[in-house]
C-alpha cells in the first residue's frame, strides 16, 4: 500500500504537507492543485511534465509549482520514490505588499541558486513544526522564510505607522498581546489584526525592535510561566497545558532548548 502521509492543523487552514515514501506502481496523472506547491524530492527521481515541457529532477531538487499549472510526475522506479511536498493556499497571501514571484512558473525545478540545504532544511522544519504540533507563529515564520529563501516571495519596502521600527507603536501593541495572550494558539493573521503590518514585514520588524522573532518570544514567555509553575510544585503534565503547550514531549522539548535542562530535573532541582 502507498505510504503517504499529510500533515494539517486547524489552526492553520491554509496549509497542509504531504510526506509520499516508496509507493509501488505509480505514477500521477496530469493534475493542478489550487495551492502554491513546494516540495523537495527525499530519495529517487522522477521525470516531470509541467505545462507541456519535461524535465528530469532527481534526490536533492526542490521544485515548485504554482497554483492552477497543470503537471504529473513519473518516478523512474516508484518503490525508491520519496518527496515532501507543502501547499500553501495563495489566500494566506493576501491581504499584503507581499508578491508571490511567478517568473519561474514555467521551470519546476528551482534555479541553481535556491538548490541549497538552507532551502532544503526549510522545507523539513516545515515539515517537523508540524508533525511535532509546533505554535502556529512557529510554523508560519518557517513557510515565510522559506518562500523568501526560494525567491518565491518578493515584497515592498515596510511602512512604519509612527515613524521608526524601535519607537513604533504598533510592535508595542503586537508585544502586549503576547504578553496578555501567550498561551494561545495565535497566528500571524492576529498579530496583523492587532498591530496594522502586514505579516509579511511583521516578523522581522518585531525582531529588529526586541531582538527575538514572534513565535520565540511568545514560547520564552510560556517557558517563563512553566518554570514559576514547576516551583511550586505542580505536575508536569498539567504544567505543560496550562502553558499553552500542545503535550507533554512538545514541552519537554522547548524547556530543555531554553533552560538547558528537562522540566523533571529543573522540579528535582527546585525542591532538593
Amino acid at each position: 500500500m502507498p505510504d503517504i502521509i499529510f500533515l494539517r492543523d486547524p489552526d492553520l487552514p491554509f496549509l497542509e504537507i504531504k510526506q509520499c515514501d516508496a509507493l509501488d506502481h505509480l505514477a500521477y496523472k496530469k493534475h493542478f492543485h489550487e495551492e502554491i506547491s513546494i516540495g523537495v524530492i527525499e530519495q529517487g527521481a522522477t521525470r516531470v511534465w509541467s505545462a507541456g515541457k519535461r524535465y528530469e529532477a532527481a534526490q536533492g531538487h526542490i521544485v515548485h509549482f504554482p497554483p492552477l499549472l497543470p503537471h504529473a510526475c513519473h518516478p523512474e522506479n516508484p518503490a525508491d520514490w520519496k518527496y515532501t511536498m507543502i501547499f500553501i493556499h495563495p489566500r494566506w497571501l493576501d491581504p499584503a505588499p507581499a508578491r508571490y514571484h511567478l517568473s519561474q512558473s514555467h521551470m519546476p525545478i528551482l534555479q541553481p541558486k535556491y538548490q541549497n540545504d538552507r532551502c532544503r532544511n526549510l522545507i523539513h522544519s516545515c515539515r517537523t513544526g508540524l508533525q511535532q504540533k509546533a505554535t502556529p507563529l512557529e510554523i508560519e515564520s518557517m513557510l515565510m522564510a522559506l518562500m523568501r529563501e526560494t525567491g518565491l516571495l518578493q515584497e515592498e519596502s515596510a511602512s512604519v505607522p509612527g515613524g521608526n521600527v524601535l519607537e513604533s507603536p504598533a510592535m508595542l501593541r503586537a508585544k502586549q498581546y503576547l504578553d496578555h495572550h501567550y498561551k494561545d494558539r495565535i497566528t500571524l493573521d492576529t498579530l496583523q489584526d492587532i498591530s496594522g503590518i502586514s505579516k509579511f514585514h511583521l516578523i522581522r520588524m518585531f525582531t529588529e525592535t526586541y531582538h527575538l522573532a514572534p513565535h520565540a518570544y511568545q514560547n520564552l514567555l510560556r517557558i517563563n510561566y512553566a518554570k514559576e509553575q514547576l516551583l511550586q510544585g505542580k505536575a508536569i503534565a498539567d504544567v505543560a497545558s496550562e502553558s499553552g503547550f500542545y503535550d507533554q514531549s512538545h514541552f519537554t522539548r522547548a524547556f530543555a532548548g531554553c533552560v538547558g535542562t528537562t522540566p523533571l530535573r529543573y522540579a528535582k532541582a527546585a525542591s532538593s
